[in-house]
């Protein structure tokens, strides 16, 4: 049980549930654009995109596992569903993070 939680502990997990979270947030301000009236626009507005944002982490994750030389612990290159269940992870926590930190900003800061 040790060897599974400093894996899923491990500084690639972080790693990469970092770059999904940065992937997520830069999507999203590059796609909402602010016009004269402060109205919101651009395809991070759209409904589609808001429908599936919640899917997008692990959509993501699920890719970059997949990347040949993308640091994964060694333990997880086994098998497509160990990969499939680490991006999973990944997802989830990258997810879980994005939400922390948007309440933490709209706590600290009164947005």
């Amino acid at each position: 049980m040790d060897k599974i939680q400093h894996i899923f502990i491990s500084w690639q997990s972080i790693l990469a549930a970092f770059v999904v979270f940065v992937i997520i947030k830069l999507l999203r301000s590059v796609g909402t654009k602010n016009d004269k009236n402060g109205k919101k626009s651009g395809f991070a507005e759209n409904k589609w995109f808001k429908m599936f944002l919640p899917v997008y982490p692990y959509i993501l994750s699920s890719g970059l596992v997949f990347i040949p030389d993308f640091p994964i612990p060694i333990e997880l290159k086994s098998t497509l569903t160990v990969k499939l269940m680490f991006a999973v992870y990944i997802g989830w926590l990258s997810d879980k993070s994005f939400q922390i930190v948007k309440q933490v900003i709209k706590k600290g800061f009164n947005v």
